[in-house]
């Protein structure tokens, strides 16, 4: 499944723990939690940036979940590419 928008949240874990990046992309119930294991920093995922993954949505407690999924930086939410990106 391929989804996009913006980055509303980045997220990396702690020193004590394995690297993960979480990202919150959209808002309400569109809402989709990215997690990156093994990543602790993607140049470009940061909050504003419109981003768009691509994976296997699963459900865990009612949230729309991805893992380590594709993503492509600057495309907007129609899948097109941002001008000046």
């Amino acid at each position: 499944m391929r989804v996009s928008g913006a980055v509303r949240r980045v997220r990396a874990s702690g020193p004590a723990g394995p690297p993960m990046l979480r990202a919150e992309l959209g808002g309400g119930a569109d809402r989709v939690t990215v997690i990156w294991l093994g990543r602790s920093r993607i140049t470009g995922v940061e909050p504003g940036r419109v981003l768009a993954v691509e994976g296997t949505l699963s459900q865990q407690g009612g949230r729309r979940i991805m893992y380590n999924p594709r993503y492509d930086l600057g495309t907007d939410a129609a899948g097109g590419p941002v001008p000046g990106s």
